[in-house]
């Protein structure tokens, strides 16, 4: 098996550090506190939460993961709820038979879903303030049933654009009142989930524990590379590894990908050449999105974007010199492709550092622009 994963999670031994934030999830979980950490798209957070998950569930804990990046209002948010909820509790469990005894009255639909084939359940509710009300329904019934649940909502930011305007409150009342459940909340958008969660205008503000989550220490992802290449029979030098987090920036979705491909391509010795040939066949089978985000963007963006790849880090973008090197323009023009790069989540301007800069989302896109 390759041991470099990439969308899934299956066992700690393949899984590269966060001891700090793991420990920090638990402890917070079991004096029955919430948190909510943010972290760059891709770092690694939906694994932290499978980690923790696999953790808590040797400790008989119930866990529900719910990705709400795809929903579009308070009824969505609902129905993803009372599906997960339904999928936990099969109904041939007790808890299951009361779970579809206690929404009885909310009309459960049970229908198959086209692509996966497994049974999914949706409330025929149609009223906002049934809603509004339903899911503290939900979350009283789980908290009614006297176990440890724990519920991480990933892509939280999202209900900042329901519709509905009072989610936050409604939410926030709701949790409240639990005592046997808690809350793990995360997202990729920063400055909404400060605005959520660091704004003392917002409900949740003080309510959990923050973390930021980080880049894994280069070193101790270096020695996790080498012993699972080793482990193998590959022959990796320290040379090597260096050249591969150099590529990747250390990025976690992005390292795991090159290791992923290297692997799979089977070349024992591992050198530059090997490196450079699965990135190579990374950009190539991306070649298409990558078109296609030029096809979509502004003649002064894309030339924007193509100079920040080729800079990798640029803290003083209005700066003339940058403007002049890659005939950008004027810092008006550059100011607002700016702007659109930042909400088309293309660029990420990384404020966690002493010198704050502006970077390509995209590590492979990057590397793609640099060959362009």
């Amino acid at each position: 098996m390759n041991p470099f994963l990439i969308n899934t999670y299956i066992a700690p031994e393949y899984f590269c550090d966060r001891e700090i934030e793991t420990k920090t999830l638990i402890s917070t979980i079991h004096n029955q506190g919430n948190t909510a950490f943010f972290a760059q798209r891709r770092l690694g957070k939906t694994a932290l939460i499978q980690h923790t998950f696999y953790l808590l569930r040797k400790k008989k804990a119930i866990c529900i993961y719910l990705d709400i990046y795809a929903t579009l209002s308070l009824k969505d948010l609902t129905n993803q709820l009372a599906n997960a909820i339904y999928k936990e509790f099969p109904i041939t469990k007790t808890i299951g038979k009361r779970f579809m005894e206690a929404i009885k009255v909310l009309r459960p639909v049970i229908s198959i879903d086209e692509l996966s084939g497994s049974p999914e359940l949706t409330l025929d509710i149609t009223q906002t303030k049934q809603f509004e009300k339903t899911i503290p329904q939900l979350l009283q019934f789980l908290d009614e049933q006297n176990v440890k649940v724990v519920i991480a909502i990933d892509e939280f930011q999202q209900i900042l654009n329901y519709p509905e305007k009072n989610i936050e409150a409604i939410l926030r009342t709701a949790i409240q009142q639990l005592k046997n459940v808690n809350f793990i909340f995360c997202g990729s958008n920063q400055h909404l989930m400060h605005q959520i969660f660091r704004s003392g205008k917002s409900p949740f503000y003080a309510s959990t524990k923050n973390i930021n989550l980080q880049k894994i220490d280069r070193t101790l992802y270096s020695n996790f590379i080498k012993k699972h290449f080793e482990h193998h029979k590959f022959k990796v030098t320290q040379e090597s590894i260096d050249l591969i987090l150099d590529l990747t920036h250390g990025h976690t979705y992005y390292t795991q990908l090159l290791c992923h491909e290297i692997f799979a391509n089977g070349i024992k010795t591992i050198r530059s050449q090997t490196i450079l040939l699965a990135l190579g066949i990374i950009l190539l089978d991306n070649q298409g999105t990558y078109f296609q985000y030029r096809n979509l963007l502004t003649a002064a963006q894309w030339n924007l974007l193509k100079a920040i790849a080729k800079e990798e880090k640029i803290s003083q973008p209005y700066a003339q010199d940058f403007i002049y090197k890659y005939r950008l323009g004027n810092a008006a023009s550059v100011k607002r492709s700016i702007e659109s790069l930042l909400e088309k989540e293309m660029i990420y301007h990384n404020i966690s550092e002493a010198m704050p800069y502006y970077e390509v989302y995209d590590k492979f896109l990057m590397r793609w622009l640099q060959r362009t």
